[in-house]
């Protein structure tokens, strides 16, 4: 059984999609028993998303742009963490 600590060790390259099928599988085991975890990664996942999204080219980045940006990353954020 892997340990907390495995988990976040191991929490990025879960995300990206980077582990074989029995890490990955033995990571979503644990995920499935520690809500502390599952958050964690979850979050993660959020963040990493949020980033890319953040850095798109294609917006200028206004004042305005900025604040619209703060405001969705919040709403994901808290989205996120309501569903845990």
């Amino acid at each position: 059984m892997l340990s907390c600590k495995d988990i976040a060790d191991r929490a990025s390259a879960l995300n990206d999609g980077e582990l074989s099928g029995w890490d990955a599988l033995q990571i979503r085991l644990h995920l499935a028993m520690c809500k502390g975890c599952s958050r964690f990664v979850a979050q993660m996942r959020a963040t990493d998303q949020l980033a890319a999204r953040a850095s798109d080219p294609g917006e200028p980045l206004e004042h305005e742009a900025d604040d619209r940006r703060l405001t969705e990353i919040l709403s994901t954020l808290r989205k996120e963490q309501s569903r845990h």
